[in-house]
């Protein structure tokens, strides 16, 4: 036994052959109920609901390899040889079985037979008493050490502080006894009393505790003994994996020096080339086996909670591999995965996902570090950072203050911590104004109603039930409670329902659901109306034609999910999804785009289980049992011991909490609207199902057929023109000269019309980009002039301007100015206080199809929707319709429509306009076609402002 996989491997093995049960490694992220850290400490964390006797052991006595994580070490780490974030705790575990004998027997027979550790570089410490706690010294644990062979000279007595361990307030407890290493006296301070726990050297390294639970402290300190005894163990890897080797420090052991050659590798520095390389090696090393470890148990980079941990480690080792050229931190993940994947299978079964999610953080980070360094370059000669700078480095560059003040202490600068505190809140204060102050409002109420709430959306539509609890708030808006509800609350990548709540004595009081807020099972409903109180009998209803279309669509990704399986590789697994009414939308892990073979066979394949009419069933099940069955479990979730199953047989089993159609043939058709890329490793679908599937495809049926008409008439001028299509010149050489960073073109061109003299600048400027062209042209006693610039020059230079000026020598005849609209993706608003029509344009900025309707648009839920509409379709403008009176008067509805675009401006990145929209209603009440007027009249408003933007170019 040597390396640290044979140590791992050798202690958990030894324990199973002392009857101990091998339990896996829990997650990093503690169960809801343990408050107590973000992330997992110790090796006994787990156990404690075991310990506390609120629930039973899987087993009398176990033993395990658990997985830690300690955020207080994360800024020290780098500085010496043992400070450590990530690591792993060696345990064995007795639930009243043996006591201080058995623990210390076995310890003894693994250091000394398996281990095989000089005995005589063995120390080990006990407790020596606390009048306090009314103790004395732990007799019995300093006879059983003597027992076993220890000299008496090498048992150390120490106080409480050191050997007594507990909760940290009421619960159980306990002296302990920990084993300690000798690195020998020339690591030591000389001093005679010098020994294990000595403050002034590091000669002793502690690398076992053994705990001997004996007692339980109350809320006054007193203790009283437990009704039986526990022993809780804990044992180093790394320490252990150090000692073994023969190494003083835990990274120059073979699990970080594996990792360290692979920095070395890629960067060309090694470890202990420098101070500064050194640092970097740790950092990375340690780092990289934390993000691994924190992304494979689920958690994503974030502002808050283990999220925040997550985002700072990353972006520590960032910084440091910058300063020794590493070129990107995320394959360290595959490092690691590849490395301990035999004691962690998950790694592997995630390894491309953790590296996605560290490389989408990484490509964030880098895209402003350069920026934020610069910036903090520019502090050096100051006498330290200020708050407000050091809030700027975080809010506009992504630096968390800890890397800050760690950048600063390197340079002997102080950073004003308070300060940035203070800017940090007024920050958050208004953050708080937001959605987020939404979601904790509700979640307290949720928790203070004293019941939880039965969903019943997956059996029925309509339901009526009573409000158990309401609270009223402003505008108009109140919260609920319901015993039964049909309302979905979004998860599991279905969005929340839309509905409307009834009082049962009077239907003329109604409320229309605003928002769902899902709380684990629980859940709170946000209103808009007024009438009810808590105790009333209601009936709440999802409408059909919302409800329907959004199974369809959650069973089509079931569908779609094991169709690129089939078509792609087992390596695709989900990495996202959205289900909505109007469509669905996929990711998936896939390295690269799909051919048009790979996508229609996907399609084809989606469509013919359709059209099998498979049964889709859906039950619960313990989990155990749902793994046998082989379901689809998602990466990073967390599951309970029973299931919810939704199977397609013969094709498609996951675990799943949405609502789907009872067969498959009541998805009607399935069709893909697009295919794309979010982020390296990660690809996008967007489908649509149902009735939606049939309008498109009926569109596309139709623009097929004119295409067609359109070919045939060009084919047929074609053949009647084969002479003079075949005499087009080839285009004349520009005349380039370039002016600061512009090609400038000037030239005339003789015997071209207006329109050709147009299309030859347009291919001037293309070729020569950025170009500024001008050209003249003689056809038929006729000067025909043309101004077409880049945009970038046409900021600077009006190409009227120039075209006036260059016509007025021949008479001011025949001038254009080309500065030609750019194609882009608009989205388009008819808005409404209730109803807001959405519209979309196609890719070359030409075509508008209705999208779909936001109900009350001007709530914080509203305008969250369209930013992500914004966002899902990728659109560079918005253009809002001004309901204008006739006469072109701002009224009363024009006013609310603008206070909504000001509203709408705060909430998106991209360009909000207004257009005139006097018309676009009436004109959509007299079309036809499935899509809800509301989006029709958007789909008019669009086409009328892409004419207008198209005439103006």
């Amino acid at each position: 036994m040597r390396t640290t996989a044979e140590l791992r491997e050798g202690f958990l093995s030894f324990f199973e052959e002392k009857g101990h049960l091998r339990v896996p490694s829990a997650s990093l992220v503690p169960r809801a109920d343990d408050q107590s850290s973000l992330l997992t400490t110790a090796g006994m964390q787990p156990q404690m609901p075991f310990f506390l006797g609120l629930e039973p052991p899987p087993a009398p006595l176990t033993t395990t390899s658990q997985k830690c994580f300690r955020t207080v070490d994360i800024d020290e780490v780098g500085l010496d040889g043992h400070h450590l974030t990530f690591f792993e705790m060696l345990g064995n575990f007795s639930f009243g079985q043996y006591f201080k004998e058995g623990a210390i027997a076995f310890a003894t027979e693994f250091v000394q037979e398996r281990m095989r550790l000089d005995w005589d570089r063995i120390w080990v410490t006990v407790h020596a008493g606390d009048p306090q706690l009314k103790l004395g010294p732990d007799e019995d644990a300093i006879e059983l050490w003597k027992a076993i062979g220890m000299p008496p000279e090498r048992i150390v007595p120490l106080p409480t502080s050191e050997n007594f361990w507990s909760v940290g307030g009421p619960g159980p407890c306990g002296p302990d006894s920990e084993i300690y290493w000798d690195w020998g006296a020339e690591h030591g301070c000389g001093e005679p009393d010098c020994a294990p726990a000595c403050a002034r050297c590091d000669r002793f390294l502690e690398f076992w505790n053994l705990v001997f639970m004996s007692y339980e402290q109350h809320a006054d300190g007193t203790l009283t003994p437990l009704p039986t005894p526990n022993i809780d163990t804990g044992m180093g890897l790394e320490r252990g994996a150090a000692i073994l080797q023969d190494v003083r420090s835990v990274y120059e052991a073979d699990g970080y020096q594996q990792i360290m050659g692979w920095i070395a590798a890629e960067s060309g520095v090694a470890y202990g080339d420098s101070p500064a390389a050194t640092k970097a090696h740790r950092v990375l090393a340690d780092h990289g086996r934390g993000m691994t470890f924190i992304v494979s148990d689920g958690v994503t980079p974030s502002n808050e909670g283990r999220g925040y941990v997550l985002r700072r480690i990353i972006r520590r080792a960032i910084v440091q591999a910058r300063r020794i050229g590493l070129p990107a931190v995320y394959p360290l993940t595959g490092v690691v995965a590849e490395q301990m994947r035999d004691a962690y299978p998950e790694l592997s079964q995630g390894a491309s996902e953790i590296e996605a999610t560290v490389q989408a953080e990484e490509e964030r980070f880098r895209e402003t570090l350069e920026r934020g360094l610069k910036l903090f370059e520019e502090l050096a000669g100051s006498d330290g950072i200020s708050g407000e700078d050091a809030f700027t480095l975080a809010a506009t560059y992504g630096f968390p203050v800890e890397l800050t003040v760690e950048l600063a202490e390197e340079r002997g600068q102080a950073v004003d911590v308070d300060g940035y505190q203070v800017a940090m809140e007024e920050h958050r204060e208004v953050s708080r104004a937001g959605v987020g102050g939404e979601l904790r409002r509700a979640a307290e109420f949720a928790a203070a109603a004293g019941f939880e709430a039965e969903f019943v959306g997956d059996r029925k539509t309509e339901v009526i039930t009573q409000i158990g609890a309401l609270a009223g708030l402003e505008d108009g808006l109140f919260l609920a409670k319901l015993r039964e509800s049909p309302f979905y609350a979004a998860g599991g990548g279905q969005v929340s329902d839309q509905g409307v709540l009834v009082l049962d004595s009077d239907e003329s009081v109604r409320a229309e659901l605003v928002e769902a807020y899902r709380f684990g099972d629980d859940q709170a409903l946000l209103f808009r109306g007024s009438g009810f109180s808590e105790g009333d009998r209601v009936r709440a209803t999802v409408p059909w034609n919302v409800r329907f279309p959004t199974m369809a669509n959650h069973t089509g990704t079931h569908l779609l999910h094991q169709a690129l399986r089939d078509v792609l590789g087992d390596h695709v697994r989900q990495a996202g999804s959205a289900v909505r009414p109007d469509k669905l939308r996929f990711d998936f892990t896939h390295g690269e785009a799909l051919s048009t073979e790979e996508r229609d066979e996907i399609e084809r394949r989606v469509n013919a289980k359709i059209f099998e009419a498979l049964p889709v069933n859906v039950f619960e099940t313990p989990i155990d049992e749902a793994r046998k069955l082989g379901a689809t479990m998602l990466f990073g979730e967390k599951y309970g011991d029973i299931v919810r199953v939704v199977e397609i047989p013969g094709y498609s089993t996951e675990l799943c909490g949405g609502t789907h159609v009872s067969t498959t043939a009541e998805i009607g058709a399935f069709a893909i609207l697009s295919e794309s890329s979010v982020g390296s490793g990660a690809r996008r679908i967007e489908a649509v199902t149902s009735g939606d599937a049939w309008a498109y495809l009926d569109e596309r049926s139709r623009e097929l057929d004119t295409l067609r008409a359109e070919l045939q008439e060009l084919r047929k001028e074609a053949k009647k023109k084969p002479a003079a299509a075949a005499a087009t010149p080839a285009d004349p050489d520009a005349d380039v000269r370039v002016e600061g960073d512009v090609n400038v073109i000037v030239q005339s061109v003789d015997g071209l019309g207006a329109d050709d003299l147009l299309d030859l600048s347009d291919r001037f400027k293309q070729r020569h980009a950025p170009a500024a062209v001008v050209l003249g042209s003689r056809e038929d006693g006729t000067v025909h002039l043309v101004a077409n610039f880049d945009p970038a020059v046409a900021e600077k230079v009006s190409a009227s301007d120039v075209v006036r000026q260059a016509a007025a020598p021949v008479g001011g005849r025949g001038g254009r100015a080309a500065h030609r609209r750019r194609a882009v993706r608009v989205l388009a608003l008819d808005y409404g206080a209730a109803r807001t029509g959405v519209a979309i344009s196609d890719v070359t900025g030409t075509i508008a199809r209705p999208l779909s309707v936001v109900e009350r648009a001007a709530s914080p839920a509203g305008l969250e929707r369209i930013r992500e509409l914004a966002n899902d379709e990728g659109v560079e403008r918005i253009v809002v319709g001004l309901p204008l009176t006739l006469r072109g008067e701002h009224g009363a509805q024009a006013r609310e429509t603008e206070a909504f675009v000001e509203a709408l401006r705060a909430a998106v990145s991209v360009p909000v306009e207004t257009y005139d929209e006097r018309f676009t209603t009436a004109l959509a009440a007299q079309g036809g076609g499935g899509a809800p007027e509301d989006a029709r009249a958007a789909a008019h408003l669009l086409e009328s402002w892409l004419a207008r933007t198209g005439s103006e170019s």
